[in-house]
């Protein structure tokens, strides 16, 4: 199969996963026992008729075929539509709060991508060494134990116990930052940001460690090893030889990895009241707030796809065999 060929045909399935998952939360949200505004006419705020009004506007009251192909027209144009409780654009929701989901995760993801791979590697050389068998106890720990768990356990030690550190939020009350800049690059942010970090370094380490340690012990007793000791080669440069074969994995790894760092940080972004995604989402699902709700589950289906696609592009250019599989 012609590489172009393999790339349609993952293109494709990408589509139509994308596709899929978007539906699922359509008819999820629709098989709700109640909507949004059921509690509006209850409480009195708002009169039967007024709610038919609102929903009209909505169109919440079209047939159900009509509002799903609105909708999937809609997200596939990145038309998101009005919040229902915040009564603005779902694109000034979420669009902020996706960066800072991304200014938390991905410089935490690439630390630990590059940390824990180089001590995975001098991990699985030194084989058996008390460096191998603590890490591995160390990472694998913090990789059981869930990651809200992790982040209670800083705020108790660091903010209650210690006082060093702030507890919640991106940054202090009173604190008005004007601009990307002064927000992202001040002490008081720094103060915030350093415990939902360290909790995400502490929970992926494992992955990376493991994968590293596992690839180079694999390539340890190669032959290709053999011929560096032959030629004279240190021990450094034959780890660096074995780990730069390793790399494969571990960048494949990463691709998929940061797809799917959006699912597993909701809980942390909750506990440490980080206005995040994955807060966003969680928030719009107790108000019911639909376009909210489909708008952050899209941006997290699409980000888990095409990094699957990335990474599926990246392995068959870095292995062929891949590719002429059609794996």
């Amino acid at each position: 199969m012609s590489f172009r060929r393999f790339l349609i045909k993952r293109t494709a399935i990408a589509v139509m996963l994308t596709l899929i998952a978007v539906s699922i939360i359509f008819v999820t949200l629709r098989l709700l026992p109640s909507d949004p505004f059921s509690g509006l006419v209850a409480s009195g705020a708002l009169t039967a008729e007024q709610v038919a009004q609102v929903r009209a506007m909505y169109g919440l009251d079209e047939p159900i075929y009509v509002q799903y192909l609105k909708y999937i027209q809609n997200l596939f144009t990145f038309q998101f539509g009005i919040s229902l409780t915040q009564q603005r654009p779902v694109g000034e929701i979420i669009v902020p709060a996706l960066v800072n989901t991304l200014v938390l995760l991905l410089p935490a993801l690439v630390v630990t991508a590059v940390i824990s791979s180089v001590a995975g590697m001098y991990a699985g050389w030194n084989r058996g060494s008390w460096f191998e068998q603590s890490s591995i106890v160390v990472t694998t720990v913090f990789r059981a134990v869930p990651i809200f768990v992790t982040g209670i356990f800083l705020l108790i030690i660091f903010s209650y116990g210690l006082g060093w550190l702030p507890a919640f939020g991106m940054r202090s009350p009173l604190a008005n930052p004007d601009g990307y800049l002064e927000t992202y690059l001040s002490v008081d942010f720094l103060k915030h940001y350093t415990l939902p970090f360290a909790a995400t370094v502490m929970f992926y380490s494992g992955d990376f460690l493991m994968l590293a340690r596992n690839s180079v012990v694999e390539r340890k007793g190669s032959e290709f090893l053999m011929l560096h000791r032959a030629k004279g080669l240190s021990e450094m440069e034959q780890l660096g030889r074995a780990g730069r074969n390793s790399l494969l994995p571990l960048v494949t790894y990463f691709a998929l990895r940061t797809g799917m760092l959006f699912q597993g940080v909701i809980t942390l972004e909750v506990v440490f009241a980080w206005p995040g995604i994955g807060r966003a989402l969680v928030q719009a699902i107790l108000n019911q707030d639909y376009p909210t709700v489909q708008a952050a589950v899209f941006i997290m289906a699409l980000a888990v796809i095409v990094m699957n696609l990335t990474a599926d592009v990246a392995y068959a250019k870095l292995d062929p065999t891949v590719e002429a599989g059609d794996v």
